[in-house]
């Protein structure tokens, strides 16, 4: 069976129409992702610190210096900048908090999540708890990863402290 070359071509330029999308977005993440954490680590670098361990999620990223034991946190969000750190020596637990309320749809019960966040709980002597906002449904329309990323969070922090 012979392909004609106008059959040929038109493939081809149909490949390239379909994963060109793709490949624009992926390049846009992975371009967000190095400017979020250059904008960490210069964070980070203010507190003479290293991030060790990172990770990206949308609109913030959060880091730890493991050597140093502080975590850092930044987000962009409707041109706002939010910068926090906490030292993990003023930390007495970690916990991800799902903050919601029910709903009643069709007889049934269902829960909706309005806010996610990454709760510090600090001992006494070091003030007031710190927290970390990951999701919000005033600013995100839905569930990106970061519930998921509040319990891997939580837990690291949990084995340090």
């Amino acid at each position: 069976m012979n392909l004609d070359f106008g059959t040929t071509l038109i493939g081809a330029i149909s490949a390239v129409i379909c994963v060109t999308p793709f490949v624009l977005v992926t390049r846009s993440v992975k371009k967000k992702e190095k400017e979020m954490l250059r904008s960490l680590t210069d964070f980070a670098d203010r507190d003479n610190c290293k991030i060790n361990e990172h990770e990206y999620v949308g609109d913030f990223i959060i880091g730890m210096d493991t050597n140093k034991k502080v975590v850092f946190f930044y987000k962009e969000e409707r041109n706002e900048i939010e910068k926090l750190s906490v030292d993990l020596k003023d930390v007495k637990s970690c916990k991800a908090s799902k903050i919601g309320k029910s709903v009643r749809n069709n007889g049934k019960v269902e829960q909706t999540i309005e806010r996610i966040e990454l709760v510090f709980t600090t001992k006494p002597a070091a003030g007031r708890d710190v927290v970390f906002e990951l999701f919000n449904t005033q600013n995100n329309l839905q569930l990106n990863g970061e519930l998921q990323t509040a319990e891997k969070w939580a837990k690291m922090v949990n084995d340090i402290v």
